[in-house]
């Protein structure tokens, strides 16, 4: 069957076509961030005008990543939301959990909540920790409310109630009491949205999830009013923040979920082209005109935490944004893209970021309005990234713009045009290498023990210098790099993460509970993979738990063992799994402390696929020319050699320094470096 995927990123729209002969065809368009699916709709055109007589229109699925709930937290650009809490909660947005990013800061600051203190309601109502009913609901303040909210033109309400996330009932009363009220209004219920336990936190990934729900129903309806107009006539899937796919009827409900979406696809893509190159664990490096993500992807499969947090006040900084209960691949970004803005700062030092140009105005050389030196400029004016190639030729770009940009901010620092973009450059590159060190250090690995996928419009271009400085001797860039969160798309499965609190001590386990617990989640996962065209019969599911000694704050994720196991042998190979994992984070374990579970997950999804990547195997005239680059180790510019990827024979050794231009992007070959295609079409770099 033939797939269609596209993933909006802050500056460009990548696609990835895999007709019905299996062949892939790419494709990339300028974002446009006022209307995102202006951009999809373009694309998804060029592409079907181009190769529509090898697809089947009927059976085409469309797969979409999407930045659309990013930006709208971001940008602050969701809807005018409501929230209700248990009365006397009220305030629990602005108090937060009292945890403090920066303990000696007098004057530290959040964002502002999401939800207006004027916006913010309390429903008269109480249910304890174990589900005694204190106090019962009291419906006509809740009809009340509700006047309050259609007086206040809110069309999306956030309800998050004291232990709803065990006992949901009041909850489940107050959305049909609102919709009672106003038949329209999107009502996103904590219990449905996080069913976990720390009520801030849970309160948190509701508000977000109100307040970017009614703009992505609207985009997901719009693009598929378009797509049908087409002939193309079936549910758009797209990827979650955790790496799977869920079809539009699941992704315009939980909104939150997709926050990381084309972050995760190219995570799964990296696994993916790590594996067939033979390596088992890589470093993901994704770097696009925006931000750069760094990924460890160990033994094959991307890391999966329970939390993110996004929104940050003080940016990147951990513990200052909005926390967000849900199951993500685990990577650090920071503001380091192709658009990132170089400036002089106060102390009279160069500065790169975090304030991008983005897809408007943009670089300099983009000529769309930007006067400012990005890195892109700077990469041009290096040689790293040609003129005439740029997007394979289709989007020109100028040299002498960029030039110009970057001879005032070299002459306001004393230094040539040449220093101050290889300063750009370099200094891009240090902060990248310092973030991927701190990354896998956390995680317990030696970065120099992993090879690097490195991807995106702007990863090839930098991952040599990143590399040579976090001493990675192999780099691996994919066919198609400039678009592999695309491709990431194809390969990803359907699979849908769920998860419920419900605490249990393993001295006090209740195995009839427990089979009732995962069996809900089980019937709710297959009911969502199943809708996005999932035989049953191919369905898995994956279970983990949440465990922590009783009496700590905080959780660690472990595999829960077959249920099938004899209950003594269940709970040795439970307790195995926690204590060895504890191990491994901390140093040591605990002894004499009871160990409880405290929330249940399930992932239950179909399989992975493959996608074709096509390359010519044979001499086809590569060398395209030559062009003046620059290279530190050099100390000057160099006639460099310039290679088309994909005319270039399998094996046959390339020696720095080199460029490899694919349409999408450009890798650089430093003079220590040589590299060669392999039999897969991904580009290896290795460094002596």
């Amino acid at each position: 069957m033939a797939k269609l995927a596209f993933d909006t990123g802050g500056t460009f729209t990548d696609f990835a076509l895999l007709d019905d002969n299996g062949e892939l065809h790419l494709h990339k368009v300028l974002s446009t961030p006022n209307n995102p699916a202006e951009a999809v709709v373009r694309g998804v055109s060029e592409l079907l005008e181009q190769f529509g007589d090898v697809v089947d229109l009927d059976k085409l699925q469309v797969l979409g990543a999407t930045t659309v709930v990013t930006n709208a937290v971001l940008e602050r650009k969701g809807v005018k939301t409501g929230f209700i809490s248990t009365a006397g909660f009220q305030d629990m947005l602005r108090i937060r959990n009292e945890g403090r990013y920066d303990l000696y800061d007098l004057n530290l600051k959040y964002p502002d909540p999401l939800v207006t203190r004027a916006n913010s309601f309390g429903a008269v109502e109480r249910i304890s920790a174990d589900g005694e009913v204190i106090t019962a609901l009291e419906e006509e303040t809740v009809r009340g409310i509700a006047g309050r909210l259609r007086e206040e033109g809110i069309k999306s309400v956030a309800v998050c109630l004291l232990h709803a996330y065990k006992y949901p009932t009041h909850e489940q009363r107050i959305a049909a009491l609102l919709r009672e009220e106003d038949p329209d209004i999107f009502v996103s219920l904590s219990s449905e949205v996080c069913p976990e336990v720390r009520e801030f936190d849970r309160a948190s990934t509701t508000v977000v999830n109100a307040y970017t729900r009614p703009q992505m129903s609207g985009h997901v309806a719009h693009l598929e009013r378009e797509f049908a107009v087409k002939g193309i006539d079936r549910q758009v899937l797209w990827m979650t923040s955790s790496g799977g796919l869920v079809p539009s009827s699941r992704a315009a409900e939980l909104p939150v979920r997709l926050i990381e979406s084309g972050p995760a696809a190219g995570a799964v893509a990296a696994a993916e082209f790590g594996r067939i190159a033979g390596e088992g664990s890589v470093l993901s490096f994704d770097m696009g005109g925006t931000t750069a993500k760094l990924c460890l992807i160990p033994n094959g499969e991307p890391t999966v935490g329970t939390d993110l947090e996004v929104a940050h006040y003080h940016r990147f900084r951990k513990g200052s944004g909005f926390p967000l209960k849900i199951q993500s691949i685990r990577m650090i970004e920071i503001g380091a893209g192709g658009g990132s803005i170089a400036a002089k700062n106060p102390l009279g030092l160069l500065d790169v970021g975090p304030r991008s140009a983005g897809a408007i105005p943009g670089p300099a050389a983009y000529q769309r309005g930007g006067t400012e030196p990005t890195v892109t400029d700077a990469d041009i004016l290096l040689g790293y990234m040609g003129t005439e190639s740029f997007v394979g030729g289709s989007f020109k770009v100028s040299k002498d713009a960029a030039l110009a940009a970057m001879t005032k901010l070299a002459s306001s620092l004393d230094v040539s045009v040449p220093r101050c973009a290889f300063g750009i450059h370099d200094l891009v590159n240090e902060s990248m290498s310092k973030a991927a060190a701190v990354h896998a250090t956390d995680l317990g690995v030696d970065p120099r023990s992993l090879p690097m996928v490195a991807f995106g419009g702007a990863g090839p271009v930098h991952a040599y210098g990143i590399a040579r400085k976090l001493g990675i001797k192999r780099i691996i860039c994919p066919t198609g790099a400039g678009v592999t969160s695309a491709i990431g798309l194809l390969i990803a499965p359907v699979a849908v993460d769920l998860s419920a609190s419900f605490p249990m001590q393993v001295d006090n386990w209740d195995f009839a509970a427990m089979d009732r617990l995962l069996g809900d989640l089980a019937a709710q996962g297959a009911e969502v993979v199943r809708a996005a065209g999932v035989a049953p019969e191919t369905i898995t599911n994956t279970y983990t738990v949440d465990m922590r000694h009783v009496g700590q704050g905080h959780e660690i994720t472990v595999a829960l063992p077959k249920r099938s196991l004899p209950p003594k042998q269940f709970h040795e190979q439970l307790l195995a799994n926690f204590f060895k994992l504890y191990r491994e984070l901390f140093g040591r374990t605990v002894a004499g402390s009871s160990v409880e579970v405290i929330t249940w997950r399930l992932r239950a999804g179909g399989q992975k696929d493959q996608v074709t990547r096509p390359h010519t195997r044979h001499a086809a005239q590569a060398k395209k020319g030559t062009r003046l680059v620059y290279f530190s180790e050099r100390g000057d510019f160099v006639e460099t050699p310039v290679y088309d990827h994909y005319k270039l024979p399998v094996d046959e050794e390339i020696r720095g320094p080199a460029i490899v231009e694919q349409r999408e992007s450009t890798a650089v070959v430093g003079p220590s470096g040589t590299a060669h295609v392999d039999i897969n079409g991904n580009l290896v770099i290795n460094i002596a």
